[in-house]
């Protein structure tokens, strides 16, 4: 490995809490970040440490993605033998099968979310801003809310961010990457006098503390078949986690299954506002597609192809999160390229780098351009399409919240555009966006007309 670029090399420093990319001068696909530890953009060696059978293992690094001090979620477990059984215990839940209506569900939070902006932020006489960063929140964690407990709690209704949740999430994600940069420190947690200092509380007033709360207390009111629902929680509660394992798998539910898929909206939104040629390329296929006026069924949106060529290439060109997920080459070391790779050695993936590669997307890989999806073919296409699922994971570490983020996407597209005009209230500086391993955005100031069809 001395051979690959390194930190001791000038402008090869990565930010510890964010992650976002390798800088792009160094050319090689493994650049060495740390004494043991790799960065990659290489979507084949991330496919062969995924694989099931790899010998890869997840790294320290995972455990500081705790939510409480003594309790793992599915996503900071490091054990891979209680990672795969907690992955079988919660899978079903994701998937959908054991919650009824989960399309209908999000139909009902897209209806909400288009309701919301129709009746307060069109413009008329006078221009009523719509900050489409945070109403997009609004939308995704009353959906995930709704799928995880049976009930939304609410953010569209109000208009606003109850309790401050959704700044909450934005202020633990520092602390929670800091400590995976830095796996020692997650030791520290498991002192109870040091964890109660600087853990999240149920009894905190305001942040992430109050969000726990509301978490435990639904856990509470529904563990033991008190009340049986149909929803994500009945689901786990069915597969037998214990009221801790809820609270924490509920909480990553939330925190993952919100602001991710917030950031994709808002970012291909923001690219399709800005490229007159894609907005009315994408409206003319919206305009020509008949549907009964209800919210677009998913299975029709799959087959609208520049829809899905927008989709597919704002999760290319701005992933929801830029984690590096690191693994742990096994004992005997492995080889890539010709690379010999020892054991104990830990990879994590540049997902930004990855999805800019001008050797898998073309030249103009850093240009949002949709019409790649449909110019390409045959295994040029599957290389493409396969790198571009890395964003979710694969194999043994995919997302399990894919096919869900994926339908929200589906329909929330179609329906703003088929409904509304947008146009960016200040081109010049179109939103704040920061990066702490997930992406958070805000002041992205739009101008709403309805549209009259």
């Amino acid at each position: 490995m001395s051979s690959l670029p390194h930190p001791g090399q000038p402008g090869l420093l990565l930010d510890p809490v964010s992650y976002s990319r390798v800088p792009p001068k160094f050319k090689s696909e493994l650049v060495r970040v740390g004494p043991n530890m790799l960065f990659t953009t290489n979507p084949d060696l991330i496919h062969q440490m995924n694989a099931v059978r790899s010998g890869y293992v997840r790294s320290p690094w995972y455990g500081g993605q705790r939510v409480e001090a003594h309790s793992h979620q599915v996503f900071s477990m490091v054990d891979e033998k209680e990672h795969t059984k907690r992955r079988a215990q919660v899978a079903i839940g994701y998937s959908g099968k054991e919650i009824d209506g989960l399309e209908t569900m999000i139909d009902k939070h897209v209806t909400a979310f288009v309701d919301l902006i129709r009746q307060k932020y069109i413009t008329s006489s006078t221009i009523k801003p719509l900050d489409f960063a945070q109403a997009v929140t609004f939308f995704t964690m009353d959906t995930i809310t709704d799928i995880a407990f049976g009930e939304p709690w609410g953010f569209i209704e109000a208009d606003d961010d109850i309790g401050e949740w959704c700044k909450s999430i934005e202020s633990v994600i520092p602390a929670a990457n800091m400590i995976s940069t830095l796996p020692w420190l997650s030791y520290f947690l498991n002192i109870p006098i040091i964890s109660q200092m600087v853990m999240p509380s149920d009894k905190d007033e305001m942040g992430p503390g109050k969000l726990l709360r509301n978490i435990k207390n639904v856990v509470n009111e529904r563990y033991g078949n008190k009340i049986q629902k149909r929803d994500m929680l009945g689901s786990f509660i069915r597969h037998g986690l214990t009221k801790s394992e809820l609270v924490s798998e509920t909480s990553l539910q939330i925190i993952a299954g919100s602001d991710t898929t917030a950031a994709t909206i808002r970012a291909t939104l923001l690219y399709i506002v800005s490229n007159p040629r894609v907005y009315n390329k994408l409206r003319l296929e919206i305009d020509s597609t008949l549907t009964t006026g209800n919210i677009i069924p998913s299975s029709i949106a799959r087959e609208l192809p520049y829809l899905q060529a927008v989709i597919k290439e704002g999760i290319r060109m701005w992933p929801g999160g830029s984690l590096p997920v690191p693994k742990v080459v096994p004992p005997g070391g492995d080889t890539f390229n010709g690379i010999f790779l020892p054991g104990g050695t830990e990879i994590g993936n540049d997902i930004w780098g990855m999805q800019h590669s001008k050797t898998i997307y073309g030249y103009d890989a850093n240009r949002f351009r949709p019409e790649r999806w449909l110019e390409n073919s045959g295994e040029y296409l599957l290389k493409m399409e396969s790198t571009m699922g890395l964003v979710f994971g694969t194999g043994k570490y995919g997302c399990l919240g894919k096919n869900i983020a994926l339908m929200e996407l589906d329909k929330i597209f179609f329906e703003l555009l088929k409904n509304f005009e947008f146009q960016l209230i200040n081109p010049d500086k179109p939103w704040e966006s920061k990066n702490y391993g997930m992406w958070f955005q805000s002041n992205m100031l739009l101008s709403v007309a309805d549209r009259i069809l």
